[in-house]
């Protein structure tokens, strides 16, 4: 048996077809962009809302501490503004710093633990410096 060819209407209505098709998966894939889009905006601004709420509490906190009378007179020491009976004591600019090991320090605290290194870092470091 012969097959016929599609006619000329035939071929007009499928392009048409193919047409509509391509228009419509064009159409669904600019909102599935849009959609993309949208969400990638909403978790921005969800972080953005987070960081500026951790902002707010820490400004919060601060300004509580403000309104403490004991840190107002902790600060008001460092202007000299204490009580009469105080004497300011305040380091030089330029003074050096401590050594590791000044009295007072963490490291000769009573208590403190001295950090144990094994035979073999030693070892390395005396081989290939440290």
């Amino acid at each position: 048996m012969l097959r016929a060819l599609p006619s000329t209407g035939d071929r007009l209505r499928a392009g048409a077809a193919l047409l509509v098709a391509l228009i419509f998966l064009i159409a669904l894939a600019r909102n599935l962009i849009g959609a993309i889009q949208a969400n990638t905006e909403i978790s921005r601004l969800r972080d953005e809302n987070a960081a500026l709420a951790q902002r707010a509490e820490a400004l919060t906190a601060e300004r509580i501490l403000l309104d403490d009378a004991a840190f107002l007179d902790l600060v008001a020491r460092g202007y000299n503004l204490g009580s009469p009976v105080e004497r300011p004591f305040v380091l030089a600019a330029d003074a050096p710093e401590l050594p590791a090991d000044a009295p007072g320090s963490a490291g000769r605290r009573l208590g403190a633990a001295t950090p144990q290194r094994s035979p073999i870092d030693v070892w390395l470091e005396i081989l290939f410096g440290g």
